[in-house]
């Protein structure tokens, strides 16, 4: 499954870790995971919104990761989920042991 992570970036200096971290685990359970926090610094926030917007649209479930709600842009990607019909995993609940999350 291709998965999307959504949690606070702005404002949090350590988001490139709390993201490689879960793109990890979630690769480790067989997905292929689009990371936003990878993106390159310099881009103006809507930039960086149109760019994760299409990756979200290219994925077939988000995962929230735990800080998500204190993010206006993961609450805005979550919704843009919830309106394309696409899975909504979340980071705290995932079952390491389970690796079919399509039912």
């Amino acid at each position: 499954m291709i998965v999307y992570l959504a949690g606070r970036i702005t404002g949090d200096p350590a988001y490139r870790a709390k993201f490689s971290d879960a793109e990890m685990v979630l690769r480790e359970l067989g997905h292929t995971v689009l990371n936003p926090a990878v993106l390159p610094d310099g881009l103006e926030y809507a930039a960086y919104m149109a760019i994760d917007e299409q990756l979200l649209r290219a994925a077939d479930a988000v995962c929230l990761l735990p800080d998500w709600k204190q993010s206006p842009g993961a609450r805005q990607e979550r919704a843009l989920a919830r309106r394309l019909g696409k899975q909504i995993l979340r980071y705290e609940k995932i079952d390491v042991t389970r690796t079919d999350y399509s039912r």
